[in-house]
């Protein structure tokens, strides 16, 4: 019997998780990249084969889907016309997922995730709730990033053909580049022994690299057009996650920190940009996958993956790889 051919676009950050689970699971797996030095050493042994190739490069990832495959994750659909490439290799492939963003979405007076105005959701939000409008903005900024990703859904619900669309929140786990605990652990490391936290009591999703492998693998065994969002269950008040980040961290040096809310006005170690909360409706993921990743588990192994690849700088400080966004 022939295994299962999957593409994954941009492969070796957030969706390196799902990666590994597919290969393992007996999948041949191709992940493209543009720095595949990034890639884990250990990928050899599970079989996935690693190609330098940038998303922009259509013709190229033309060629990789060929006459068809049998899977298509796409990792890096930003924009319309990425949507619109993603939509025709749809045709050829026998399910197709997009990695969307909880940053779609609006409120009743169109406030979002990166607006100015913090918006205010009445209740978990499900996936039928609004999205943002796409005026022409450059997805790299602030206000574009979740414009261009709704049109780009409207563009893949339109010409595409068995696509998922999978709307993620404060990704976090193993490889992600963007290590939003990194302020907390780098406090850790460096002796505190108090913690504030911003915004402590705000409720919201997260979601796991481990949440994302097992919902593109359901998609991917399950082809349709769907939208579904993607999380750890249940949701957890920010001082919640962070008293599991650093009970994950502790030792003989470093039990006993304390876990507190910020005093109004006070900086505190896990920042407001990472605190700012949303809970996502995740009855659509439970149909599909049954019962999502546990935060305690899944923090308490980002954390202490964060800890794993951190390193003194030349100065004596703390630092991560030059490849991991901890700002």
């Amino acid at each position: 019997m022939t295994s299962p051919a999957c593409l994954i676009l941009g492969g070796t950050g957030t969706l390196a998780a799902a990666a590994e689970d597919l290969a393992r699971s007996g999948a041949d797996v191709t992940v493209t990249c543009r720095r595949p030095e990034l890639a884990p050493p250990h990928w050899c042994a599970l079989g996935i084969r690693v190609l330098t190739l940038d998303r922009d490069d259509a013709r190229g990832i033309d060629a990789l889907v060929g006459d068809g495959v049998d899977g298509i994750v796409d990792g890096q659909c930003f924009t319309p016309s990425h949507a619109a490439d993603l939509a025709r290799w749809s045709h050829a492939s026998g399910s197709t997922i997009m990695l969307s963003s909880r940053a779609v979405y609006v409120d009743a007076a169109g406030s979002h995730a990166n607006s100015e105005e913090a918006p205010r959701w009445p209740g978990p939000t499900p996936e039928t709730t609004a999205t943002m409008e796409h005026h022409g903005e450059p997805y790299a900024s602030r206000l574009g990033y979740g414009a261009n990703k709704a049109e780009a859904e409207r563009v893949l619900a339109a010409h595409g053909e068995r696509v998922s669309v999978l709307r993620a929140a404060r990704v976090h786990g193993p490889s992600t580049r963007r290590v939003r605990e990194w302020p907390l652990v780098r406090s850790v490391l460096e002796g505190a022994r108090e913690l504030a936290v911003e915004r402590a009591d705000d409720l919201g999703t997260l979601t796991s690299t481990s949440s994302l492998s097992q919902a593109v693998a359901a998609c991917l065994h399950r082809p349709s057009d769907r939208v579904v969002n993607v999380g750890d269950a249940p949701s957890v008040t920010n001082l919640q996650a962070a008293r599991i980040l650093a009970d994950a961290l502790e030792d003989e040096r470093t039990s006993g920190v304390e876990v507190r809310p910020a005093a109004h006005g006070e900086t505190g170690a896990l920042p407001g940009a990472w605190a700012t909360g949303q809970e996502l409706d995740l009855g659509a993921l439970r149909t599909l996958v049954g019962t999502p990743p546990e935060p305690t588990a899944t923090l308490t192994r980002t954390a202490r993956w964060v800890r794993s690849i951190a390193r003194r700088g030349t100065d004596g400080t703390w630092e991560l790889p030059a490849q991991f966004d901890g700002d």
